[in-house]
């Protein structure tokens, strides 16, 4: 075989090779992107299903509110409802309205208490309490320690208070004074919805109970502990619910406990650690039988991946 024969066969062997290699890359290249979709598409059905399972827990919720068995009836003072559904883990809790503090009607001392419980100290507490007085108050004046549109524009805040009612709980981050962190901690503990000057303690967190004492938390925390330990309702040897009346249906609205708005906060988590949370104002309604048991405030999605 003569040289250029030799030379065209190297060639030829060369070009196959480079062939081969690329055709390889090009495969791997596709595995790879083959996988990453799979990966994704599994993500996204992992975060599908636990968003649902979750979505289950707000019905199931509303549907404990609303059990005609007085034993059976979920209470809605922030104890921890547990069961399966599609192989994740649901917990549910469900607090009253009425058992929150209403940034609306709540007093100054409740209001300073609330702040103190969660960890702030005296001074602090007050200025807060009436900073969120001047937020909802109609006038342009500042309270002796609180603050008016002038103390939020000197702080660089791109916005002033409303002077009028809190429209969200979420509003109370806004208030001049108030940092994240704090904000935070007293997020499942504040309404707009109840109109109460006091939390109703027979609902109420740690956090609002001692608001509405003295803002003692660690007392509060052993007596909301306590109550929710014990069972919904206890009844007689006649089979009545303590209150009831012999006789007479128990009342199927709100299944007899609390108010009309409720807060129903559930965490789905599945077998690979996907969890979702979802957070559901419901206003029940009171008329049994409606074709529409409850109507949504608020709702508030947040998925996360815990793998």
């Amino acid at each position: 075989m003569n040289a250029s024969a030799r030379s065209a066969r190297g060639a030829a062997l060369l070009f196959a090779l480079w062939a081969v290699a690329l055709l390889a890359a090009l495969l791997a290249g596709l595995a790879m992107g083959a996988r990453g979709e799979g990966e994704a598409a599994r993500y996204a059905y992992a975060q599908a299903r636990a968003r649902y399972a979750a979505e289950a827990g707000v019905a199931r919720a509303v549907a404990g509110l609303r059990d005609a068995d007085p034993a059976r009836r979920w209470v809605p003072d922030g104890r921890v409802y547990r069961f399966a559904f599609d192989q994740a883990l649901v917990e549910v809790r469900i607090t009253d309205a009425t058992g929150q503090v209403d940034l609306n009607a709540a007093t100054p001392d409740v209001l300073a208490n609330l702040f103190r419980a969660a960890g702030v100290d005296d001074a602090h507490a007050r200025a807060l309490a009436d900073a969120v007085q001047d937020w909802r108050d109609s006038d342009d004046l500042a309270r002796a320690n609180g603050a008016a549109a002038e103390a939020y524009r000197s702080a660089g805040l791109a916005w002033t208070p409303r002077n009028g009612p809190f429209r969200t709980t979420s509003e109370l981050a806004r208030v001049y004074g108030m940092d994240d962190t704090l904000y935070r901690k007293l997020a499942d503990s504040i309404t707009v919805y109840s109109g109460r000057n006091f939390p109703d303690s027979a609902y109420a967190d740690p956090l609002a109970l001692a608001a509405a004492r003295d803002g003692d938390v660690a007392s509060a925390t052993r007596d909301v502990g306590t109550r929710r330990a014990r069972p919904p309702l206890q009844t007689d040897a006649n089979g009545v619910p303590e209150g009831g009346v012999a006789g007479i249906a128990a009342p199927s609205l709100v299944a007899g406990f609390g108010g009309l708005t409720q807060q129903i906060r559930v965490s789905a988590t599945l077998p690979d650690g996907t969890r979702s949370i979802q957070d559901a104002i419901v206003r029940m309604t009171a008329v049994s039988g409606s074709l529409r048991p409850y109507t949504v405030l608020g709702w508030r999605t947040d998925l996360e991946d815990t793998r």
